[in-house]
């Protein structure tokens, strides 16, 4: 089999905002099939089809964020009347649903834990639970270094859960190529460990292809295909096991401290092809891949307590006061 005739797979890569959808609704146009980042929901093939409506289907779901949820809906809909296969597909979700309606059902915690099916998804979730709960615990009492050091527990425990999580997804979509020639999957834009656990799977049998939705933006703001935050840096080189110095570690980890409170929580909607959350997340990573430890150590106090628009100026006033601006 040539390079030529192989099955073709799409990751796309990027995050659940509306700017993204046209970028996303054009490539999955061009395949045969779409595999969604979502555990199967029974309901599913109905809204597609128009019997179900699309407020009754996202009243029983608990979407981040809704107006996304709506657009990518319909648009999905409108692949699905040209003949486009929609599959959800994501192993690690639909078992982590199993585990609570088990324990919701009832079932003992042990017996629960031990089922085979469960093991592997009840123990990662169960670390990084656990390490997020520490997290919560000291952020606001413990001394600055040793919030860093839960922030990169939780990191290593959110790294293992990502690349299990993505294990199990390329184990269930890699027979797809069977039946479907040209594949798209959506991925969050973290989940980079998908492409290589797909190459892993399929070994030459497809070719597959990643791609930042919104990478061209995202070059022309920061240089880089998506502006990955200090957070997502340190994650991603615990994930793919990346050889860091200590000083290295601790620098992301506090740096990610302030980048995550310089990010807007709320569901920015997008004019005309503007790209309301790239740009807020590239003006977040400017800011906080600035700050030495020291810095971060003297600007966290001050910034966990703001919202959003006062974070991003205190650090601008910070920046500007040391005499040298944001690195481009």
């Amino acid at each position: 089999m040539t390079a030529a005739s192989l099955p073709r797979i799409t990751v796309g890569l990027s995050s659940h905002r509306v700017e993204v959808l046209p970028a996303a609704l054009e490539l999955m146009g061009r395949q045969e099939a779409v595999v969604l980042e979502e555990a199967p929901e029974a309901d599913f093939p109905a809204v597609l089809a128009g019997n179900v409506g699309l407020d009754d289907y996202l009243a029983n779901q608990e979407v981040e964020f809704p107006r996304y949820s709506r657009e990518q809906l319909l648009g999905l809909r409108r692949l699905h009347e040209r003949g486009v296969r929609i599959l959800q597909v994501e192993p690690y979700l639909e078992r982590l649903i199993a585990i609570h309606e088990a324990l919701a059902a009832g079932h003992p915690r042990g017996e629960v834990e031990a089922r085979e099916e469960f093991r592997e998804v009840y123990a990662a979730e169960s670390r990084a639970t656990a390490a997020l709960l520490r997290f919560y615990r000291l952020a606001h009492t413990a001394s600055f270094p040793e919030v860093v050091a839960a922030v990169q527990d939780f990191a290593q425990a959110d790294a293992a859960r990502f690349r299990l999580r993505d294990e199990l997804r390329a184990q269930a979509i890699a027979p797809l190529v069977q039946d479907f020639r040209r594949l798209y999957v959506e991925a969050g834009y973290i989940h980079l460990y998908l492409v290589r656990a797909l190459r892993r799977q399929l070994a030459g049998r497809a070719a597959i292809r990643p791609v930042f939705l919104l990478a061209p933006r995202s070059r022309a703001l920061s240089g880089q295909p998506r502006p990955m935050g200090p957070g997502d840096l340190l994650t991603l080189n615990y994930i793919f096991g990346k050889k860091m110095g200590r000083a290295t570690a601790a620098r992301l980890a506090a740096q990610s401290l302030i980048h995550i409170q310089l990010l807007s929580k709320e569901e920015l909607l997008p004019d005309w092809e503007s790209t309301p959350h790239l740009l807020d997340e590239a003006r977040a990573r400017r800011l906080s891949t600035a700050l030495t430890y020291p810095e971060c150590q003297h600007l966290y106090p001050v910034v966990r307590r703001l919202g959003p628009a006062a974070a991003v100026a205190e650090v601008e006033r910070y920046l500007a006061s040391r005499g040298g601006g944001p690195a481009g």
